[in-house]
């Protein structure tokens, strides 16, 4: 990634060093953020990235006259010499009584250099949330009393468009019996070899992803019960083949939980499976999380059955990787979020919850504590590593968003 540089100065002394110092410094600095494949170029002005370099003191003039043309957040970058610091401070406040964001980065070339990929990463997520297309394919789930959001707020706070789409319309799609082309169509008719619920299932998936692609989606949630009574089907097997494929989906149009998952892709470009709450034990801590739709590149020993509460259609059980996850929810408000570090510790094969079952163990009684703070609704949404810092990050920008 290359992010534009803007420098500014204003030396009284036409014989002062700093200039060549500060060359040295950036120098040093892109010697630093080669690692994270990041570099500093000064004029690149369509860059939709900027850092404004402030090298000293009585820069601020020169900041005024062009801050109208640098892109937002403002980022400043301090020496903390020759009054650069100051000078920040003073752009900081100036911003701030026009009700606008700014960072201010300092330290050594490493410390900036983390900071600097960090924030990258925070600009980048947002370049793929803002302006994005997510759409609500039916009303969400009778059950969920809790879990609808403010459409016009989600526009107004994140720049999502949320777009309403008729179970007729998905239902004239997969009517129409096509089956597109699929990737992995190989891997999948092998799963599902003998299954007589396969067909069905693939016409479903291809009718959303018409659906999909009409509307220019990035993500969507279906009320996915209604298509049971109509076609004795469900869309388990679409929504995993498509979380696969970097489209996000949910079930039971909940709403939050397609949001939280579209965050979890912007900050960290990794897939995630939407899950319930379904066991706690007390004695260990320990916590059952279970769903039929697991994406499909995050299991392996893959067995399509049944979708659980209907006994129809396909639903997908597969292990996860015993290793650390995270465990993140946006509550409905959309200010606050739940958030969890654990590890998958087992994956049990009940019989009375749904198909894809994980054990998580989380520190003491932590994952207990936090899933009864928070008023997230439920579901919550799994996903490998640790990625709470990056997606608080994000809300954090939002909720501080003037």
């Amino acid at each position: 990634m290359k992010i534009n540089l803007v420098r500014l100065s204003n030396s009284l002394d036409p014989n002062v060093t700093f200039k060549k110092e500060d060359d040295q410094f950036i120098s040093d600095l892109n010697n630093e953020l080669f690692d994270y494949d990041i570099e500093l170029v000064e004029g690149d002005k369509d860059n939709q990235y900027s850092i404004v370099f402030i090298e000293t003191g009585g820069s601020e003039q020169h900041f005024v006259k062009i801050e109208k043309d640098l892109p937002r957040p403002i980022i400043l970058l301090s020496t903390c010499k020759n009054n650069s610091l100051p000078a920040c401070f003073e752009i900081k406040t100036y911003l701030a009584n026009k009700e606008e964001d700014s960072i201010i980065l300092f330290g050594n070339e490493k410390e900036l250099a983390d900071s600097i990929n960090n924030i990258s990463k925070l600009l980048s997520a947002r370049h793929y949330i803002e302006g994005a297309s997510l759409g609500i394919i039916g009303k969400p789930s009778d059950w969920l009393i809790a879990s609808t959001v403010d459409k016009d707020e989600v526009k107004k706070k994140f720049n999502i468009n949320l777009i309403d789409i008729s179970t007729k319309e998905l239902k004239e799609e997969i009517d129409k019996g096509i089956i597109d082309n699929i990737p992995r169509l190989s891997t999948i008719n092998k799963l599902g070899k003998g299954n007589e619920y396969l067909d069905g299932a693939l016409k479903i998936y291809s009718g959303i992803k018409r659906i999909v692609e009409k509307y220019n989606l990035k993500g969507f949630t279906i009320r996915c019960f209604d298509l049971i009574e109509e076609y004795k089907n469900t869309s388990c097997l679409a929504l995993a083949m498509l979380n696969d494929e970097g489209i996000i989906g949910t079930c039971e149009g909940d709403v939050p939980s397609m949001l939280t998952m579209f965050f979890v892709k912007a900050v960290s470009d990794k897939t995630s499976f939407q899950a319930n709450p379904s066991k706690i034990d007390l004695k260990t801590g320990n916590i059952l999380f279970a769903h039929c739709t697991v994406p499909l590149n995050m299991v392996s020993n893959i067995n399509f059955m049944t979708h659980f509460e209907s006994g129809l259609g396909i639903g997908i059980r597969g292990d996860l990787s015993e290793r650390d996850v995270s465990i993140v929810k946006l509550t409905p408000k959309l200010d606050r979020a739940l958030f969890m570090s654990g590890k998958i510790v087992y994956n049990p094969k009940l019989s009375n919850y749904c198909r894809t079952q994980i054990e998580v163990k989380f520190e003491e009684d932590e994952g207990i504590y936090n899933l009864m703070r928070e008023d997230f609704g439920n579901h919550v949404i799994v996903v490998y590593g640790n990625i709470i810092n990056e997606f608080l990050n994000l809300l954090h920008f939002y909720n501080q968003k003037k």
